[in-house]
């Protein structure tokens, strides 16, 4: 995200144009400072965990679009 863009989402908060969950401003505004610097520092891959939702939601994650579960669904995510 550019900077630009930052401050673009910044205004569509501050004037209620686009809902809080859709908007990437608030989206670690409430996870724990010690998790962030674990994302900062690398331990923790975001992108990852993000792929772990989309499957633990039953959810493609190119497409958003619901697949289901599958038994193997967890090796994909780990790369298995």
């Amino acid at each position: 995200m550019t900077h630009q863009e930052y401050k673009e989402y910044q205004r569509a908060a501050e004037y209620g144009l686009m809902p809080d969950e859709l908007n990437p401003v608030f989206l670690y505004s409430m996870i724990n400072r010690d998790i962030l610097m674990d994302i900062i520092s690398g331990k923790l891959d975001a992108v990852q965990m993000a792929r772990i939702e989309m499957m633990n939601r039953g959810l493609d994650e190119k497409t958003g679009r619901w697949i289901g579960w599958t038994s193997n669904d967890n090796r994909n995510v780990f790369g298995q």
